[in-house]
């Protein structure tokens, strides 16, 4: 398809506009058949707003728990609710962790994060499996579960690496405020990938934020995440309000933080961060 006036939007603004990455957007082209972008002469993809508004029926298809391909013939009906949950997905992930299937375990998920937003894996996928894994207690369900997240570990990885260009404008710092478990940073670097952050993991809990601050000022990273794994301390809490109190670092925060510390946090209303 040749260009025309009406598209005008490169991939990459589209997954800005979106929230839908590149990769993704190719795979529900070229293996769905969901899209059909114009091109310019040098074969670049070129998208409308009907691209893009069909890129929104697809995401609420999506948040109804139905998988990508399935999605197609649903596209000319009236979004309608779905009776229940499709989680063919999260089942069929299962049966490999189960049988031990670590290459083909490692091939479905990289082809999953190249066809869903992570978000929507979180919600319908990884949770599911996670709540699954840690109600198993069968003598090997601890073999299983370090399998699975391994594999999510080395997927995710691979991915951000892969989007590192596109998100080089935007790096971030993820700093954990207590013990957090290398999956659990993952997913929180995912997050902050999606939305298009290069983001820089510091592994260890860090209780100096201050000091981080000034680091982060010095080599003009512009972003700075922090998570934790459970309820902060006094000092720990303290040291959040510091960075809150700041303007020239903007400051993300899981939702997790946002949620139970939003009550004493609240008169930073005005430098209230983001959170992913």
């Amino acid at each position: 398809m040749d260009s025309n006036p009406e598209s005008t939007l490169t991939i990459s603004q589209v997954a800005d506009r979106t929230g839908v990455n590149p990769v993704t957007l190719r795979a529900w082209q070229r293996r769905y058949g969901l899209l059909s972008p114009a091109r310019t002469p040098k074969g670049h993809r070129l998208y409308s707003d009907e691209d893009v508004a069909m890129i929104g029926r697809i995401l609420r298809w999506l948040d109804k728990g139905v998988p990508i391909s399935k999605v197609k013939p649903l596209l000319s009906q009236t979004e309608t609710q779905i009776d229940s949950e499709d989680d063919t997905l999260a089942r069929e992930l299962m049966k490999l962790i189960h049988d031990l299937s670590l290459k083909k375990l490692g091939q479905h998920v990289e082809t999953l994060l190249k066809e869903y937003p992570f978000y929507w894996l979180i919600e319908h996928v990884f949770t599911p499996l996670d709540t699954w894994l840690n109600e198993e207690q069968s003598t090997i369900s601890s073999l299983q579960k370090d399998m699975w997240r391994s594999t999510v570990i080395e997927k995710c990885q691979a991915a951000m690496l892969a989007n590192a260009k596109r998100n080089s404008k935007f790096p971030c710092w993820l700093v954990t405020l207590t013990d957090t478990e290398d999956y659990q940073r993952t997913m929180m670097a995912m997050r902050l990938n999606e939305k298009g952050y290069n983001v820089t993991i510091l592994r260890e809990p860090h209780s100096q934020l201050g000091l981080i601050l000034e680091v982060m000022r010095e080599q003009k990273i512009p972003t700075l995440a922090v998570m934790a794994a459970h309820r902060l301390d006094r000092s720990q809490l303290n040291q959040l309000r510091q960075c809150y109190a700041q303007s020239d670092i903007h400051i993300v925060s899981q939702p997790f933080i946002c949620s139970v510390h939003g009550d004493e946090l609240k008169e930073l209303k005005e430098n209230n961060p983001l959170c992913i």
